[in-house]
């Protein structure tokens, strides 16, 4: 449920000349029978993006929560919140070096699920801080940019144990505006992997979720606004198997 925001977030590590919010906000047509049992459809994600940049590297968060809209919630409850923290360090942005950066990043969240009509639970998505290098591809003009991420990923479980044996993860993030020579068209997402035990095994986890956003704000003196799509494919992620979520957005930039 990232990470259009995170593009522009790891290439102006070198820049810092920019900073800014957005909110977006996506209907989730859901993955039944792909996945876990409790993969709903019919759901709202909103996504709450920031990035701050200063003389030592940039900060960038986000929180999303999911709303239910299931026929028995009328009041549409939030169900999951999810959110992370990271923070680029970098003290040389004026030398050759100035493309690799340093990241500490922190992930955790919380939810809620029927276990029967007045039975609601909760569970916990673990703590997981994060530290390592990424490196960032662009052009000149930052229009295009490609960032690989090479992080020791450290998730706590309950009784504080270790959650996880190959204590890696692996992030890509690509951005391209005017994708296909289309004014105002900007492909971009993300893809993680890393390793996590499931059920007493450890097992690969893949999540990538590719964004393509239309600003067609720039047809009405409105450049904020951008409509767009979003497919979250995962690999035990949400639980063991394969899962692919369609969505249809919109997106509010705040300058």
């Amino acid at each position: 449920m990232k990470k259009t925001f995170l593009t522009l977030w790891i290439a102006l590590c070198a820049v810092g000349a920019w900073a800014g919010t957005n909110l977006q906000v996506y209907y989730d047509f859901g993955s039944l029978n792909t996945a876990c049992k409790n993969q709903r459809s019919d759901r709202m994600t909103t996504t709450l993006e920031l990035f701050y940049p200063d003389k030592w590297g940039s900060t960038f968060a986000f929180v999303d929560f999911d709303y239910s809209l299931h026929p028995n919630d009328p009041l549409n409850t939030p169900f999951m919140a999810y959110t992370e923290i990271a923070r680029c360090l970098n003290f040389w942005q004026e030398t050759k070096a100035k493309d690799l950066s340093v990241q500490v990043e922190y992930n955790g969240g919380l939810g809620l699920y029927s276990a029967g009509p007045k039975d609601i639970r909760g569970y916990a998505i673990n703590h997981a801080a994060l530290v390592g290098l990424n490196y960032c591809l662009h052009t000149a003009d930052y229009k295009n940019i490609f960032n690989l991420e090479l992080l020791y990923k450290y998730i706590l479980s309950p009784g504080n144990g270790i959650h996880n044996n190959v204590p890696l993860q692996f992030t890509f993030v690509w951005g391209c505006d005017d994708f296909c020579t289309a004014p105002g068209l900007r492909f971009s997402g993300f893809l993680d992997v890393w390793g996590e035990k499931l059920d007493g095994q450890q097992s690969v986890v893949l999540i990538s979720e590719p964004q393509l956003w239309y600003n067609v704000g720039r047809w009405f003196k409105c450049p904020n606004l951008n409509i767009g799509t979003e497919i979250e494919f995962s690999y035990n992620f949400t639980g063991k198997g394969f899962m692919c979520n369609p969505c249809v957005g919109i997106k509010w930039t705040f300058d």
